[in-house]
């Protein structure tokens, strides 16, 4: 068996399904497209296909991954076509390859994410404002919703940078099983107004680098172009 990282996009009126709807129209992507896709055993057997992190209902992603199993091996491009072929509009995968070890949901730590906000001179400036003073800030509580209920959790530990450049605000933020901080949180304090998801675009997620004690380097999970 040969495990595949894909690499895809999400966009158009697929960011209105959610995610297991979402991995309903992948695997019938992947039915379509007559890979040899390898299956669990079992009473019920089901694709062996999981994906790195959910996205967020409303928003579009750019690079989103997936890990795919397959009982024999292919070539990359031809994975990647026969994919797109079949694929509904919004779904388009740009890149495959063949990987070992842990999958990618046990990876991510990090997320790249484009927030677009248009914006008035006056509004800019404050949001400019609002950027410094949230990286300047030791600690950011606010009431988090938790496992456990609601809970006032420090969110600056999970503020990675945040930086703006003419209608779009680029923030980095911790994701992941261990710690995720949702984009749309930091949109409401930087714009001092809830932000609809339709603005937000995920467009990179990453895994730490196997330097020791370089926790603040990170790589895409896909590093191939």
């Amino acid at each position: 068996m040969i495990k595949m990282r894909l690499r895809f996009s999400k966009s158009g009126n697929l960011r209105f399904i959610g995610h297991l709807d979402f991995l309903k129209v992948f695997q019938q992507t992947l039915g379509r497209s007559k890979l040899p896709v390898a299956y669990s055993q079992g009473f019920n057997p089901h694709m062996l296909l999981s994906f790195a992190l959910p996205l967020p209902l409303g928003m579009t992603s750019i690079h989103d991954y997936a890990d795919l199993t397959l009982d024999t091996e292919l070539p990359e491009d031809k994975i990647i076509s026969r994919i797109n072929a079949c694929a509904p509009g919004g779904l388009v995968v740009s890149g495959a390859q063949a990987f070992g070890g842990p999958g990618a949901a046990a990876l991510v730590v990090a997320a790249d994410y484009i927030l677009l906000a248009e914006l008035d001179a006056d509004d800019s400036t404050l949001v400019e404002d609002r950027i410094k003073s949230v990286l300047s800030s030791e600690s950011i509580i606010i009431p988090k919703k938790t496992k456990s209920g609601i809970k006032d959790t420090d969110i600056r530990p999970d503020i990675m940078d945040i930086s703006m450049a003419e209608q779009h605000i680029k923030m980095r933020l911790a994701a992941g099983s261990a710690r995720f901080l949702n984009p749309l949180i930091v949109a409401g304090l930087l714009l001092g107004r809830d932000a609809s998801p339709a603005t937000i675009t995920r467009t990179e997620l990453y895994c730490h680098t196997t330097g020791e004690g370089d926790e603040d380097a990170f790589i895409p999970l896909l590093t191939k172009s």
